[in-house]
C-alpha cells in the first residue's frame, strides 16, 4: 500500500514505508516513518480494510518497542558447561551439522514466516507448531463483515485477547443492535457487548453447543431460554447469523465435541462461522502431539517458547537432547537450549504470514533492518540442509494484494468427511482455564505493554472459593498463586493467564504447561478438594 498524501504523524521523519501486521492473525495495515535507520512513529493505516487506521497495543509493541529493547538478543550464544559464548554463522552451521542428527524435530512459533515453515520441511517432515491446524476452512467471511450480522454466538471467544482489531467488528454490530450471546467461562469485553451472556464453565459450553446443533437438528431438547431464542433466529435469518469459535475449546478434550456440533449446524441451517484465534494455513502438527512425541526425537529445532507448555519431566526430557533456539528474547525455552540464535521480528525481513484465522495469505515488505548478527532462520535452514525452497503450489505465483491478501482453498466444514470422535463431557469438579489476556507472552518482554498486566493472579468465582476454602491464595499442581475473587468468572472455574512463565525480566509467574499438567491443553480438570 502508499502512505496517505498527508503524513499522519508531526515527528520529524525521512523515509516512508507501508506494512502488514503480524503480532495475531487480523493482518492490519500500517505507516511506518523512520528518520536514517530509527522506527520514530508507526500509525494503523487509514485505508486499510481490515483495520482502517487502527492499531492495537500488541501491534505497536512488536513493531516500535520489542525490536529495540536492550534484552533483546542480537548475536547468536553457544552453551559451555553453565556459561554462554557468543559465535558468529560459521561456528553456527558447524554446531548444527556435528548435533543436529538422528531424528530431527522443528516447532515452529507464531512469528515465524511462511519460508520457514518451508525451510523447515527441507530438515525433517515432523514439523509441529503451536497454532491450530484445521483441514477445513477456518472462516466463511473476513471480520470486517461480521458488523452487518443481526444475530452473533460467542462460544468462548474474546477477540480483543486473541486477534484485537477483529473486535471493532464486533462494536459495530452491537451498535447495530445485533442480538449477541456469549457463553464462556470467563466476563471479558467481548461479554460486556452481549444481549445475553452465559458463564459456563468449559465441558457445560461445550454441551450447550451441542444441545443447539441437535436442537436445530430437530431433535428435541429442554434447551435453556437463550437457545431456544438462537434456534429461533439461526432458523429464520440464517443469512445474518453468526457463530465465532474461539480457539480455547479447540485447545481441549473436547475439540471434535466442537467441531461435530459446528459441522451438523452448517449442515442444517448455513450460518456464518469463523474460528479465532492462532490458526495454520498449512499443515503442521499440533503442540500436544509435540509433547506425546518428544521422547522420541534425538535433536530440535525450536522457534518461540514451547518451554512454556512444558511439565517438569518434558523439560528433562528436552535438555537431554540437543537443542537449537531460534528466538528474540531468551525466554524460558532458551535455558534449555544449547545454542541460541537470534531472528528477526517481522518488518525486519519481506514476511508471508501462514498463521491466520480468517484464511488468508498476506505478504509485507521489508520496513527495518535487523540488527547485525540477526540470522534470516529460513536462510540458516537452507544453507545448512542444501536445499531450496519450492514455491510451487504454495507461495503465490503473483504479488499478494496488500488489502486482500491470497484466500486459500479449502472447504467448508460441511463439505470436509473427515472423522472426529467426540469425547465424554465429564462436568463435575473445577476446571483450570490458562487463557489469553491483554498482554501475549512476547508483549511481557516489554515494560511498556508488560505493566498491562503486571503479575500472574489467578481468578475465582466467590462461591467456589466458598466451596474449596479459600481466600486469599489457592494452591494446585504444587505451586501457589495470589488468589483474586470475582464474579466474572463462572462458577467451578478457576482461570490463570497464559502467558507468564518463570524466567520473564519484569515479574515473572508459573508457567502453564506446569499447571496444566504438560498436555498442550488450556484447560484441565483439577484435583481441589471441595471443603
Amino acid at each position: 500500500m502508499k502512505p496517505t498524501n498527508v503524513p499522519l504523524t508531526v515527528r520529524n521523519f525521512d523515509r516512508v514505508k507501508c506494512g502488514i501486521c503480524f503480532g495475531c492473525g487480523c493482518a492490519c495495515g500500517y505507516i511506518a516513518y523512520l528518520k536514517g535507520g530509527d522506527l520514530v512513529d508507526v500509525y494503523g493505516h487509514p485505508h486499510h480494510p481490515n483495520n482502517v487506521g487502527s492499531l492495537c497495543s500488541r501491534g505497536i509493541t512488536l513493531l516500535q518497542r520489542a525490536p529495540f529493547s536492550p534484552l533483546r538478543l542480537r548475536h547468536p550464544l553457544l552453551r559451555e558447561g553453565d556459561s554462554w559464548r557468543s559465535v558468529g554463522r560459521a561456528e553456527v552451521l558447524d554446531w548444527m551439522e556435528k548435533n543436529l542428527r538422528g531424528r530431527i524435530a522443528v516447532f515452529l512459533g507464531r512469528h515465524t514466516d511462511l519460508k520457514d515453515y518451508l525451510a523447515a520441511r527441507t530438515l525433517t517432515k515432523h514439523v509441529y507448531g503451536d497454532a491450530l491446524y484445521l483441514p477445513f476452512a477456518s472462516s466463511t467471511l473476513k471480520p470486517r463483515l461480521w458488523s452487518s450480522k443481526r444475530v452473533i454466538l460467542l462460544l468462548e471467544c474474546e477477540p480483543v485477547f486473541s486477534e484485537p482489531m477483529t473486535a471493532r467488528w464486533l462494536v459495530d454490530a452491537f451498535e447495530r443492535s445485533a442480538y449477541i450471546v456469549a457463553v464462556s467461562s470467563r466476563f471479558t469485553t467481548a461479554s460486556a457487548k452481549a444481549t445475553a451472556r452465559l458463564l459456563l464453565k468449559p465441558p457445560a459450553a461445550v454441551r450447550f453447543f451441542e444441545e443447539l446443533a441437535e436442537a436445530l437438528e430437530g431433535r428435541s431438547q429442554a434447551l435453556e431460554e437463550e437457545a431456544v431464542r438462537l434456534v429461533e433466529a439461526f432458523t429464520s435469518i440464517s443469512d445474518s447469523s453468526l457463530i465465532l469459535v474461539g480457539e480455547t475449546l479447540l485447545r481441549s478434550p473436547w475439540r471434535d465435541n466442537v467441531i461435530s456440533a459446528l459441522r451438523r449446524i452448517r449442515r442444517r441451517v448455513r450460518i456464518d462461522y469463523a474460528v479465532v484465534g492462532d490458526v495454520s494455513l498449512f499443515e503442521l502438527r499440533e503442540l500436544p502431539d509435540f509433547l506425546r512425541d518428544l521422547e522420541s526425537y534425538d535433536a530440535f529445532v525450536l522457534f518461540g517458547n514451547p518451554a512454556v507448555h512444558m511439565s517438569h519431566e518434558e523439560l528433562r526430557l528436552l535438555r537431554e537432547r540437543k537443542v537449537l533456539h531460534l528466538t528474540h528474547f531468551p525466554n524460558l525455552t532458551s535455558h534449555w537450549a544449547d545454542l541460541l540464535v537470534p531472528v528477526p521480528f517481522f518488518h525486519e525481513r519481506e514476511f508471508t504470514g501462514y498463521r491466520t484465522s480468517f484464511g488468508s495469505l498476506y505478504t509485507s515488505p521489508r520496513v527495518l533492518d535487523p540488527p547485525e548478527g540477526v540470522c534470516d532462520p529460513a536462510d540458516l535452514l537452507l544453507a545448512f540442509t542444501g536445499g531450496s525452497i519450492d514455491p510451487a503450489g504454495v507461495l503465490p505465483d503473483r504479488e499478494v494484494d496488500p488489502e486482500e491478501g491470497a484466500i486459500l482453498p479449502a472447504p467448508f466444514i460441511e463439505d470436509w468427511d473427515g472423522e472426529i470422535e467426540p469425547a465424554p463431557l465429564e462436568e463435575e469438579g473445577v476446571f483450570l482455564v490458562c487463557d489469553s489476556t491483554l498482554t501475549d507472552e512476547t508483549g511481557h518482554w516489554s515494560l511498556w505493554t508488560h505493566e498491562l498486566e503486571p503479575e500472574q493472579i489467578a481468578l475465582l468465582n466467590g462461591r467456589t472459593a466458598e466451596l474449596l476454602g479459600v481466600k486469599d491464595s489457592v494452591e494446585f499442581s504444587g505451586v501457589s498463586l495470589k488468589l483474586k475473587l470475582t464474579p466474572n468468572v463462572a462458577e467451578d472455574v478457576l482461570f490463570v493467564p497464559l502467558s507468564f512463565e518463570e524466567t520473564q525480566p519484569f515479574g515473572g509467574g508459573v508457567r502453564p504447561g506446569s499447571l496444566l499438567g504438560g498436555r498442550g491443553y488450556r484447560v484441565a480438570r483439577l484435583q481441589i478438594p471441595r471443603r
